[in-house]
């Protein structure tokens, strides 16, 4: 079965489930539909129907394989939010994501795709959610030594249950964010955040481009 937005097999077997379905949410919001489980699962099968076929029935999706990747992109990686009752939605972490995977894609579809000013979009949006921050606020008032670890956590998209990779992936991109904007107050506030916070940050960091697969990703 050929994708309907002619993305290459070769390509995109090679990138993560994760990744896909962030792709595919942002291109079912991208049309203007619903943010629905049901839309995301269409898009998915239909826009990388060799990642997410129905193994033995290549013409039909594989929605628990969708369900289980939605999960882990808002749970673990916070780049969704939403349930499948209420309907889903990429944060601002997750719209960077689609836009790089749509990029690595490499298609004249997937390039159409990306609305003029996307990213400077995106750099709006994280750039609001670090000024109206509490940690951003106690900074100001107290100094980086009075931001609590929970305030740190919760600026990153965060919780106190994260790990390190996570922490050091989501603090790189806000920061890179902010930088696109040109607020380089923010990005000291950032850099003077992660000195402090040096012992939550130690772990695996994540290398550019897209995350290789992990165990029970297809």
């Amino acid at each position: 079965m050929q994708s309907k937005r002619k993305f290459d097999p070769a390509v995109y077997l090679g990138v993560s489930q994760d990744h896909l379905v962030a792709t595919a949410l942002w291109l079912v919001l991208e049309d203007a539909k619903l943010g629905s489980f049901e839309n995301m699962v269409a898009e998915s099968f239909l826009s990388f129907p060799e990642r997410f076929q129905l193994e033995g029935y290549p013409d039909w999706p594989n929605a628990n394989v969708v369900a289980k990747a939605w999960v882990r992109c808002r749970t673990d990686k916070k780049w969704i939010t939403g349930s499948a009752s209420a309907g889903f939605s990429l944060t601002p972490l997750g719209e960077q994501v689609a836009i790089r995977t749509l990029d690595a894609l490499g298609t004249k579809a997937a390039k159409a795709t990306t609305r003029r000013g996307s990213r400077q979009s995106i750099a709006s949006r994280v750039v609001l959610h670090v000024e109206s921050s509490r940690a951003f606020k106690i900074y100001q008032a107290g100094g980086i030594q009075a931001v609590q670890e929970f305030d740190f956590c919760e600026l990153l998209y965060c919780t106190l249950g994260t790990t390190p990779e996570v922490l050091s992936r989501n603090l790189e991109v806000v920061r890179q964010e902010v930088s696109a904007y040109g607020r380089d107050d923010l990005k000291l506030f950032l850099d003077e955040l992660a000195e402090s916070n040096k012992e939550k940050l130690v772990g695996k960091r994540a290398r550019g481009g897209l995350m290789p697969q992990k165990k029970g990703e297809r």
